[in-house]
Formats: structure tokens, C-alpha cells, sequence
């Protein structure tokens, strides 16, 4: 009994407080949730082992069609219960939500606990219904959950704490499911080699960085057998013929000239919250930072472009009818347009709208190490969707792959208040509108994903 009032003594400390409140708002999502009878897991994942066993399946898939397949063993399991699915990705989003706050200080973790939860109750979650909630959680949620657990041990050997070799195997295991995805693979080896270089370079000693390297290996391991599986090769050449029958005709510039432009109209236009929030919180670090016009107008550009286009477009539509056509298009630079000025209007709006959100950072962070810092997790967040320009369902997966994305823009934001919270409360009245207006972003937020929920 004692260990017992120790360990609730343990979960109900302030620190918690902000999980358990998300814990409550995910369990009121899930009693929402339905699966739609055409999903992939009730047509398709629900049935394979109805026909094959688990090793036939694995087999047939790694040939034909994935390399997820510790995603899918999981999966065809999984696909036949929607309780169980409900509880389980309960636990997940929770569990995300914990890992997240634990790559803070721990000084710092109720606050970013907060900043945590604010982030993901403004990530529009029905984003992830688009092929059915079973088979996109499995897919995209868990290994996102497992990879940023992985990271632990990246976030413990920069802040020079020695990690226990059974948290080795852990964090190892968890990379290895977490980079059975492709784009979780990406950012996992991108961080666990930034982490590797940084600690070489810091001379710290090996054992310090043991679990980074154990992470490393197995995220390369996984990445290894994504670019050689048969599977793979196999779905990409079957996807671009009912997709994107053109896509052999791209060369690499028009392929990320075509992730590029299709992530950066996205942000701009669909009227996401997370991103028009992290774009006001620079612009607020900015003009209380830098007293240089040029650091103020630089800030302010982004915002007024996003509001402009996304909360306005009708206006817009109705004032600058070719802007909004070129912009709404969707067309990227390749070799069959590259001759047409007018296509070059929105890359020079985007690529100004990334310039600035990089020179505002050059005014909010104090020191060369948090710049790069920022900056390294900016690109890599960006990378993650750019990368689906190389994919020819770019246009097919469209909202659920910018998971990632939201995720790193979220904790970059988290980061940037936790670092400079003294600012902020050096300036009391902007720092008490700050908590409202996250309090009042964060229940609309939840608010918008009710509503959208059960909307099938």
C-alpha cells in the first residue's frame, strides 16, 4: 500500500496535470470515433488473416506491395476490433503526448507539458481519418509516439544524463517499429546522426551517447530495408500508373519542386491553426526581441499572407482572381512550364514566407547552438513532407502525411516559449494574453475535431 500512495503521489504532481487533462479529452475522442464500412481496415486489413497466415501475408506483402511490416503484423491483429484499436490508440496519443514532454529538462516539463497538449489539441486530428481511424493510427500515430520515445535517449545525452542499458533496448526497439514508416524513418536517422555528430564533437564519452548509437543502428538497419525492399518498388511502379501516369518524366528538381509547392499551398491556404499560431508566437518573440523594422516586417509578412489567403479567400478570389488561380492551382515548376513567368509568382511568395520565418528566427534565438538547433528542426520538418514529391500519391495521401510536419513545427514552438519564458514574463501582460488566447486556441481546437470526428 505504501508503494501504491507513493506511485499516485508520483502521477498527480503538477507535472502530470496537463496528460491527465489530455488524457481526458482523447478518451471523449475515441468514444467518437467510428470506423466507415469502406475503410482500408475493414475491407482489406480485417480479413488478410482470414485467407493467410501471419508469415504468408508478410511475405506476399514484402514482395508486392510495403515494407511495414512490423506496422501491418500489427495491424492485421488489430484491424478486427475497433474496441481494441480505440484503447490502444488511446494509450498511444497519451503516451505521445508523455514522450514529447519528456525530451524538456525536467525543470521545465510542466510547462512544456502545457505547450505539449496545447499543440496537439490544435492539430486537426481528422486529418488521419482520411483511409479509416484503424489503419492511419497504426500507420502514421504509433510510430510517431515510438520514434519520439526513442529520442529520449538523444534528449538525455545532450543534457549530459547517463542512460541505463535496459532503456537501450527500449529505445531500440521503439526506433526499429518507429521507423517501419518511412517518414518517422527520415527523421529519426536525421536526428539521431545531428545528436551522434554533436556529441563526438563535444568529445562527451561514448557511453554518455550508448542508447544514441543503439537508436542510430537500428533506424539505419530499417532504413536499409525500406530502399531495398521488392515491395516497395513494386507499389510505386502500380501507384504511378493509376495515379500519376507522368511521374517517370519528373527529374529531381521537379519532384521537390512539386513537394515544396504543394506543402507550402497547404499551410498557406487550408486555415490550420497550429500553423497560423506558431507564425503569431515568432512574430511576438520577434517584436519583442529586435527593434529593427526589417525583423518586424519579416515577422508580420507571414502572418498577414496566411490569414490573407486562407481566412479570406473569397475576397481575394474576387480582387486578384489570376493570383488566386495560380495559387489554388497547385502547379509546380517543371520542364513543361518552367518558360512561364507567371508560374514563378507563388515560389517566390513561398520560398519569402520561408525566408522569413528563418531571419525572424535569427532574432528570437540567443545563441548559435539554438539557432541551428531551430533551424536543423525546421528544414527536417519541412524535408518530411517535401519528400512526398518523390512519391506519385502526393495528391492521394495529402493530409496525413503532414503529421509530421505539425508535430515538429508544435515542438519547435514548445522550445521556443520553454527558452524564453523569462522574456515573456518580463512582460506580464502579453505573457497572461499568451496563456488565454493557447487556452482559448486549444478549446476551439478540440471543439473543431468534435465536430469533424463523427462526420463520416
Amino acid at each position: 500500500m505504501k508503494k501504491l500512495r507513493v506511485f499516485i503521489k508520483y502521477i498527480i504532481r503538477n507535472e502530470y496535470l496537463p496528460l491527465w487533462i489530455f488524457a481526458g479529452i482523447q478518451l471523449i475522442y475515441h468514444i467518437c470515433m467510428s470506423e466507415p464500412p469502406e475503410s482500408d481496415a475493414a475491407w482489406f486489413f480485417s480479413k488478410q488473416l482470414d485467407t493467410y497466415t501471419l508469415k504468408d501475408y508478410l511475405e506476399t506483402r514484402y514482395a508486392v506491395w510495403s515494407s511495414r511490416l512490423l506496422i501491418e503484423a500489427v495491424l492485421v491483429f488489430v484491424a478486427k476490433s475497433m474496441l481494441w484499436w480505440r484503447i490502444l490508440d488511446f494509450i498511444f496519443w497519451v503516451f505521445l503526448a508523455w514522450a514529447i514532454t519528456g525530451l524538456f529538462p525536467e525543470e521545465k516539463r510542466e510547462l512544456a507539458g502545457y505547450l505539449t497538449v496545447g499543440f496537439l489539441c490544435l492539430y486537426p486530428v481528422w486529418d488521419l481519418k482520411t483511409a479509416g481511424w484503424i489503419a492511419t493510427g497504426v500507420n502514421y500515430t504509433w510510430p510517431l509516439a515510438l520514434g519520439i520515445f526513442s529520442l529520449h535517449g538523444a534528449a538525455r545525452a545532450c543534457s549530459g544524463k547517463k542512460t541505463p542499458v535496459y532503456l537501450w533496448v527500449l529505445y531500440g526497439l521503439s526506433a526499429l517499429y518507429g521507423a517501419n514508416m518511412e517518414q518517422m524513418c527520415a527523421v529519426l536517422l536525421a536526428v539521431n546522426c545531428g545528436v551522434l555528430f554533436y556529441c563526438i564533437l563535444q568529445k562527451k564519452p561514448p557511453r554518455l551517447y550508448g542508447s544514441v548509437i543503439v537508436g542510430t543502428l537500428a533506424v539505419f538497419a530499417e532504413f536499409v530495408f525500406i530502399v531495398t525492399c521488392p515491395g516497395n518498388e513494386a507499389r510505386k511502379s502500380q501507384e504511378i500508373i493509376s495515379w500519376m501516369p507522368n511521374f517517370e518524366s519528373y527529374h529531381f528538381l521537379d519532384k521537390a519542386s512539386m513537394g515544396f509547392m504543394d506543402t507550402m499551398r497547404h499551410l498557406l491556404t487550408s486555415g490550420n491553426l497550429l500553423f497560423l499560431c506558431y507564425l503569431i508566437l515568432l512574430a511576438v518573440f520577434v517584436f519583442l526581441k529586435a527593434k529593427q523594422t526589417a525583423f518586424r516586417a519579416a515577422a508580420v509578412f507571414p502572418v498577414f499572407v496566411t490569414v490573407w489567403i486562407s481566412w479570406f479567400p473569397n475576397a481575394v478570389k474576387a480582387n486578384f482572381p489570376a493570383f488566386w488561380k495560380l495559387v489554388d492551382k497547385g502547379d509546380f515548376i517543371c520542364g513543361s512550364n518552367y518558360h512561364m513567368a507567371a508560374n514563378y509568382i507563388p515560389v517566390v511568395l513561398f520560398l519569402c514566407v520561408v525566408g522569413c520565418m528563418l531571419l525572424s528566427l535569427t532574432a528570437v534565438c540567443e545563441s548559435l547552438t539554438e539557432l541551428l538547433a531551430q533551424l536543423y528542426l525546421l528544414a527536417l520538418g519541412l524535408a518530411t513532407r517535401v519528400v512526398m514529391g518523390f512519391t506519385p500519391t502526393i495528391y492521394v495521401s495529402q493530409e496525413r502525411t503532414f503529421l509530421f510536419l505539425y508535430m515538429i513545427l508544435g515542438i519547435s514552438a514548445a522550445y521556443l516559449v520553454v527558452n524564453h519564458q523569462k522574456t515573456l514574463k518580463e512582460n506580464r501582460n502579453i505573457w497572461q494574453t499568451m496563456k488565454a488566447a493557447g487556452v482559448t486556441l486549444a478549446v476551439l481546437g478540440v471543439l473543431l475535431d468534435l465536430a469533424e470526428i463523427g462526420s463520416f
